[in-house]
């Protein structure tokens, strides 16, 4: 299926108006047809756009989100307009809507923010409400700038959707870390959480220590959890002090997280550091534990704070535990994959 898939692009990208028509009456299976279709936006033809917008009525609500998905590659000004006016149709699938909104979010067209900016106050729906944020999360943020500053301070924005609009900027790297810091110290929960998941998926810079500064102020247990599971992507920097944080914590999950916060802390240092060795000596047989006798998400997160360390040999003899004796048969099987060093998760020297 792998290989007609590739073959699938590849006539999208460098096929024309008969290819396409042959391709889409032969390829039966619908992912194949879809991904032709999505291909063709970036063949650079002229007749991509006419080709592409004839199954913007297609029976198929597949086939049309990959109609969708094909005109925002063009990087036609007038493709997304299109897409812009076909996003408002009253009655329109909010499936539809959001592929709209998600794929102007990637498009090269000049004028795919702006459309997205026109959107975004006319959307009722929260899912499209959402995926108008991610779209403009991807936009070079030079043009989407006073749009996010504007809404983060405005007080009638809801908590929640600030708390999307920070995770959006983090998940594209729209924005450097210092730009998180004030949300960090907001006296609102939701927005403090949105500004440490928004920290948590940002590729570069090291916010890690940072974030840890956050975590030692941080009183509301939602939040808390927030800072935690951030910091399990995010080395802090300073194993001791988050293994101290995770001593003490008492609730089984925030124990699980913080635990593999300790775990990330030690990305790349070597096995016989005391603070690698300290995490063999306490946290490998904890987390066995609490992966056996906890619940299905607990045990999948302790299997996955153990995976982080997977080369320890205490941790090995955890993780061998978990697969033996744990009656979860997800949690089981985890273990056992990170054992056999599928887990990707991982990411120990």
């Amino acid at each position: 299926m792998k290989v007609r898939l590739r073959l699938a692009r590849e006539i999208g990208e460098k096929g024309g108006l008969e290819q396409w028509r042959n391709a889409l009456g032969t390829m039966l299976p619908k992912a194949l047809r879809e991904a032709l279709l999505e291909s063709i936006g970036n063949s650079g033809r002229a007749e991509a756009s006419g080709f592409l917008q004839n199954y913007l009525s297609d029976s198929e609500q597949g086939m049309r989100r990959a109609a969708v998905r094909g005109l925002a590659a063009t990087g036609r000004a007038e493709d997304a307009q299109l897409l812009g006016q076909w996003m408002g149709q009253p009655g329109l699938a909010i499936e539809e809507s959001t592929e709209v909104a998600l794929a102007l979010g990637g498009s090269r067209a000049s004028n795919a923010t702006s459309l997205l900016l026109q959107a975004y106050p006319k959307a009722e729906r929260d899912e499209l409400i959402q995926c108008l944020l991610l779209g403009l999360a991807q936009r070079p943020f030079a043009q989407t700038q006073a749009f996010f500053q504007g809404m983060l301070g405005n007080p009638a924005t809801e908590p929640d959707r600030k708390k999307e609009a920070l995770m959006a900027l983090g998940q594209f790297d729209s924005v450097k870390e210092d730009f998180f810091s004030p949300y960090l110290r907001s006296a609102d929960p939701e927005i403090r959480s949105g500004a440490y998941l928004g920290l948590m998926v940002l590729s570069e810079g090291n916010p890690g220590p940072k974030l840890l500064v956050a975590l030692q102020g941080e009183t509301d247990p939602q939040a808390r959890i927030s800072a935690l599971e951030a910091l399990g992507t995010q080395p802090s920097g300073d194993p001791w002090a988050m293994n101290r944080i995770a001593l003490s914590e008492k609730e089984p999950m925030t124990r699980i997280l913080a635990a593999k916060a300790v775990a990330r802390s030690l990305q790349g240092r070597e096995a016989t550091d005391a603070a690698v060795v300290e995490f063999g000596r306490v946290w490998a047989p904890e987390l066995s534990r609490l992966a056996i006798e906890g619940s299905n998400q607990e045990g999948l997160q302790a299997v996955s704070a153990l995976a982080i360390r997977k080369k320890s040999p205490e941790v090995r003899n955890a993780l061998a535990r978990i697969a033996a004796q744990c009656q979860d048969t997800k949690v089981q099987a985890a273990a056992q994959k990170a054992l056999q060093g599928k887990n990707r998760a991982s990411t120990a020297p």
